[in-house]
């Protein structure tokens, strides 16, 4: 069966911050959205009820294939110094259920300032293509990529079949180590359970298009031609 795409480009007009939930006594973020960042995104544009989020993420997870490159050259993360609210602990008082204080703690939180990014998705069902195409262009609630308070504008680009062939040139993130590359484990799909396979060590390459060493079979969206993580089976 073939394949359908889109592609769509995300602008932060302020910051963002894709937090690395492994940090705990600082905050720092990934220097890319993960794709489960992304699929709360297209959730959000759908307006899926809480009540049925859970289902439809899992569904959305399983259909879609993605990819995504920088918009704009790759800088380090600027910090600052922000309070994140403690877990109310049971001894503490409180009035009815509302707790009376809310304890906080200062911390170094790092961002990003305006990320722009292009956005490759994909999937066998090429309905589903046709509704987030629909979805981002006419949004069910506003959207932010990150924290809830940072919004992110979308513009869609290209909707189509998506073409395989060789190439020795890729536009996105690519599976492994690379010269030339910053390197990421990046979170790519919501798991459960007791055995969690660890994020895939992707390579972020700092100039694109990236050249490779050898011919490799990609997908390519209108011109631009990259891998479909996670690899289909």
């Amino acid at each position: 069966m073939a394949w359908m795409g889109m592609t769509v480009d995300l602008e932060s007009p302020y910051f963002a911050c894709f937090r690395k939930v492994a940090a705990t006594s600082v905050v720092l973020t990934y220097l890319v959205p993960p794709f489960t960042t992304l699929l709360g995104m297209l959730l959000n544009a759908m307006g899926v009820h809480h009540g049925f989020y859970e289902e439809e993420r899992n569904q959305l997870q399983q259909a879609l294939r993605f990819n995504l490159r920088p918009l704009t050259p790759v800088e380090r993360p600027q910090r600052e110094l922000a309070k994140l609210l403690k877990l109310v602990g049971e001894g503490r008082k409180e009035e009815g259920k509302r707790p009376v204080n809310f304890p906080s703690s200062p911390v170094r939180k790092s961002f990003l300032v305006r990320p722009a990014y292009r956005l490759y998705l994909a999937s066998e069902s090429q309905d589903l293509i046709r509704t987030l195409w629909g979805a981002l262009e006419r949004s069910a609630r506003p959207l932010y990529l990150g924290g809830s308070d940072d919004m992110v504008i979308p513009t869609l680009r290209w909707i189509g079949d998506v073409r395989w062939a060789d190439s020795v040139e890729t536009w996105g993130l690519i599976p492994g180590i690379h010269e030339g590359c910053e390197l990421i484990r990046l979170p790519i799909a919501f798991q459960t359970g007791r055995d969690l396979a660890p994020p895939p060590l992707l390579a972020l390459p700092r100039r694109l298009p990236f050249r490779l060493p050898h011919p490799q079979r990609l997908a390519f969206f209108d011109a631009e031609g990259v891998w479909l993580l996670p690899p289909t089976a």
